[in-house]
């Protein structure tokens, strides 16, 4: 049985991800804040703060041989440079890119191993940056480059690295009609359809819009929602 990790798959994309493994038979171990709160055949939550080293390396260390790695866990701030405070700002780089590596660090020679598919869950907003976003643009745009890094660190031992920059995601209500954004099960089959590519493919980069996107009036934080 083919076993994958997920950070942050309590909600949202990252339990998309979830049910479009555990549906593809994989095992799954969730690392999360916040415990799912939900049982469910051949997955184990494992309690962790993904932005406290010591706690990650607690976690993985019950994990053994990992086939996929998604890294998804994140957290979003907003606020101009001058007003957003320095803890929303260390805590975004906490979570959003010191996180993943973190975990990078503990399961790289398991991934090595299992010659593993290692997904890094990014933003449109590391690639177009927009007012107010300071600490969400820079911390997804920093896991962008550690994605990059990592590719080309483990390419040649038979690793496949994919950084998905995500546009908008129906993961939480609006309260508008938002059926025309990208769902977070539509993400997981995404992930499992760029792991069935032939062998010599690498998707190490690949922008994931929704087809017909409303066109609205809107700037900054507002329009990334519409992207």
């Amino acid at each position: 049985m083919k076993v994958a990790v997920i950070t942050g798959c309590n909600r949202g994309v990252g339990y998309g991800v979830l049910k479009s493994l555990l549906k593809d038979g994989y095992l799954v171990y969730g690392l999360n804040r916040t415990p799912l709160g939900e049982k469910l055949e051949r997955y184990f939550d494992v309690s962790c703060d993904i932005s406290d080293p010591d706690a990650v390396k607690k976690a993985c260390s019950k994990i053994k041989g990992v086939d996929m790695l998604v890294l998804n866990a994140g957290i979003r701030y907003f606020g101009f440079v001058g007003n957003l405070s320095l803890e929303e700002f260390s805590k975004s780089v906490d979570v959003n890119l010191k996180g993943a590596f973190y975990v990078l660090s503990c399961l790289r020679d398991a991934v090595v191993k299992n010659k593993g598919y290692v997904v890094f869950i990014g933003s449109h907003a590391g690639d177009y940056p927009f007012s107010q976003g300071a600490a969400y643009c820079a911390s997804k745009a920093g896991l962008h480059a550690l994605a990059e890094c990592f590719m080309e660190e483990t390419r040649h031992y038979g690793v496949k690295t994919t950084v998905l920059s995500l546009g908008a995601i129906k993961n939480r209500d609006h309260g508008i009609e938002e059926e025309w954004k990208i769902k977070p099960e539509e993400i997981g089959e995404a992930i499992i359809a760029l792991r069935d590519l032939p062998e010599n493919l690498l998707p190490s980069y690949i922008n994931l819009r929704p087809i017909s996107p409303l066109k609205l009036p809107f700037n900054g934080i507002d329009l990334l929602q519409y992207k």
